[in-house]
């Protein structure tokens, strides 16, 4: 399970979400788009944490912007003015790796032909971040883990050692706890690494976000091109606010720029990838969906994700606590959900 201390500490420093606050965090995040409440919480706690010096684990599937929060508990913290060294130990052979953390001297092996600094040093007086750390071997872990203990590190082919001070963010879209207990991963790193945790939600569980997100990639695309924005219809929306996203916002931005590159003034659900299409809410329900609702979506969010909400109350046998967190929001969230979308809270079915 997470860390309890840095579980009470976000829960104690948790603010309201009322429309001053959500103002606030847009202006002050303006890197994320979106104002589903599972993402405010998010930059709630990027808030909180940014000003501390703990490590921070943030977890969550590909594609949700785990490099974009390192990104911003950086900017917003006493570092700021130290480097911010990014690393994906998953993109690297495990020799490779540690070559690129610690350094060489020359002649540590064939090709060192000089000295070089590792990302670890370089990262001296900021921050260190460390995307997929549960893909190291455990005989790195073991290194890095001295690393944090020591506080000092030894460049490959050297004896002298170095003196390093950074703050270290590290992520992982599995679960780290798993991990460990399949015997991936060193428990006592895990302690090391996991002081604070930020839990990212997937894009099926902030899907009031997506035309949001949408709109803003394609007038991005679109504006670097060159051409008009096109204009989604309903039933296109329908679709992409239904589709599983397995890749999520990194997904999205890929079909968005691909919409960007080819379509004309309008798009329409047969414009989207096929993988899509078979994803979403069928085309006939989305064309019936287009002919009732319009261009309403306000009208349409509640249609799809009031659907959505239902489904999850059916999988949980109408357990509300259950369906909260399978939905990744607070039970008090769920609540005010089932009364915006017109879901009745007995057996979650709609009046």
């Amino acid at each position: 399970m997470a860390n309890p201390t840095a579980q009470r500490w976000g829960r104690s420093q948790e603010v309201s979400l009322g429309p001053t606050e959500v103002e606030r965090l847009r202006k002050r995040f303006p890197e994320f788009i979106g104002q589903s409440e599972s993402l405010l919480r998010v930059l709630q706690q990027i808030e909180q944490y940014a000003a501390s010096d703990a490590p921070v684990l943030i977890q969550g599937e590909s594609g949700t912007g785990k490099e974009l929060v390192a990104r911003a508990l950086h900017r917003l913290g006493p570092r700021r003015h130290g480097p911010i060294v990014a690393e994906n130990c998953a993109a690297l052979a495990p020799s490779m790796l540690e070559g690129e953390l610690f350094g060489h001297n020359r002649g540590a092996f064939t090709g060192a032909h000089s000295e070089r600094a590792g990302l670890i040093e370089s990262a001296h007086g900021g921050v260190l971040f460390l995307d997929e750390i549960t893909e190291t071997s455990l005989e790195l872990q073991s290194k890095l883990l001295r690393v944090l203990q020591e506080k000092e590190i030894r460049r490959l082919g050297s004896s002298q050692s170095r003196k390093v001070d950074f703050r270290l963010i590290c992520a992982s879209h599995r679960n780290v706890e798993n991990t460990v207990e399949a015997g991936l991963f060193r428990e006592d790193l895990r302690y090391r690494i996991d002081v604070l945790r930020i839990q990212l939600p997937s894009l099926r569980h902030r899907r009031q976000d997506i035309p949001q997100l949408c709109r803003t990639f394609l007038g991005r695309y679109c504006q670097k091109i060159g051409r008009r924005i096109p204009t989604i219809s309903a039933d296109a929306m329908t679709v992409l606010i239904s589709s599983r996203w397995q890749g999520n916002i990194r997904e999205l931005q890929n079909e968005m720029e691909r919409l960007a590159n080819q379509m004309g003034p309008r798009i329409h659900a047969d414009h989207l990838s096929e993988s899509l299409q078979q994803e979403g809410i069928p085309h006939p329900m989305a064309l019936k969906l287009r002919a009732e609702v319009g261009t309403d979506l306000q009208k349409l969010e509640k249609i799809v994700l009031g659907g959505v909400v239902k489904d999850v109350l059916r999988e949980t046998s109408g357990n509300k606590a259950q369906a909260a967190r399978l939905l990744g929001i607070p039970k008090t969230t769920l609540y005010r959900r089932l009364d915006r979308y017109g879901v009745r809270r007995q057996h979650g079915q709609q009046p």
